[in-house]
């Protein structure tokens, strides 16, 4: 239940790459249409494309090495790398859509938002604990199976 579900939501990540793959190249076509008009930052629109790729392939790969080692995967493991796989792109998404302030407007002192800290936080904790998770289960598999060559090579040699 657990991998479907990260399947799933892999899957999801990739149609809103594919979607905004297509946004792009039909804006790319017609750059004076409607849908280019809402547009605002083309780079973070690609950006937020990219972002969605990798995300997607990030939770693909967990979902399939998590079904190769049968580890069933903690809730707030799968929470934390789903939530921030979703979110930490639609923040360029969010930047690419939404008007900047006029060039004569008084300066915005940058700062990082308490969702991008979040985001930044569950991405890092979901994905970190994901991959200790495997490399466990892949030390122990690899243990187990030189001690059972082991065990056969000894068994062999007292055969003969």
């Amino acid at each position: 239940m657990r991998i479907t579900f990260l399947l799933a939501f892999a899957g999801l990540l990739l149609a809103i790459a594919l979607t905004i793959a297509w946004v792009l190249a039909v804006t790319l076509f017609f750059p004076h249409g409607q849908l280019a008009g809402l547009i605002v930052d083309r780079n973070s629109l690609i950006r937020s494309h990219i972002d969605y790729l990798m995300m997607a392939q990030f939770i693909f790969l967990f979902a399939l090495l998590f079904r190769q080692y049968s580890i069933i995967p903690p809730w707030w493991v799968m929470g934390a790398s789903c939530y921030g796989a979703f979110f930490n792109p639609l923040g360029f998404l969010k930047w690419a859509l939404i008007a900047k302030p006029p060039a004569d407007a008084p300066p915005i002192e940058p700062h990082f938002s308490l969702q991008g800290a979040a985001t930044f936080t569950c991405t890092t904790v979901g994905f970190l604990a994901a991959v200790v998770l495997i490399i466990g289960a892949a030390w122990r598999s690899s243990k187990a199976r030189s001690e059972a060559f082991a065990s056969q090579a000894r068994a062999d040699a007292s055969a003969i």
